[in-house]
């Protein structure tokens, strides 16, 4: 949801302009599990897509929800060389993780670095 807001508001994406959605079958991957409560939940584990606009603009968002705790966000030029990268958690957040993890043993290590 976080990246469909972002696409939204920094790349014009909107349901009346999207020409087209790739998805990249051979990254993406979605697996059915039990819940605590028993009832089986299917959802992406994994996914990658790229949005082409009519107004010419192309995104893609690749996400691995098993894949640690950093985050990453990276523009790149048409020929794919990176122009700008930003990583949570930074350095600071890092090591408030680890004194929250300490604190709170046994909590799921995402909620630290929000």
């Amino acid at each position: 949801i976080h990246e469909l807001a972002l696409l939204a508001s920094f790349y014009d994406v909107t349901v009346d302009n999207i020409a087209s959605v790739v998805v990249d079958k051979e990254f993406s991957s979605c697996q059915t599990l039990k819940g605590p409560s028993g009832k089986e939940w299917t959802d992406f584990d994994k996914v990658k897509f790229t949005i082409k606009t009519k107004t010419g603009k192309e995104v893609s968002v690749q996400a691995d929800r098993c894949g640690g705790d950093t985050s990453y966000a990276m523009v790149s030029d048409e020929d794919g060389k990176e122009l700008f990268r930003h990583s949570m958690p930074d350095e600071e957040d890092r090591a408030n993780v680890a004194v929250l993890e300490a604190k709170y043993p046994g909590a799921m290590p995402y909620f630290f670095s929000q």
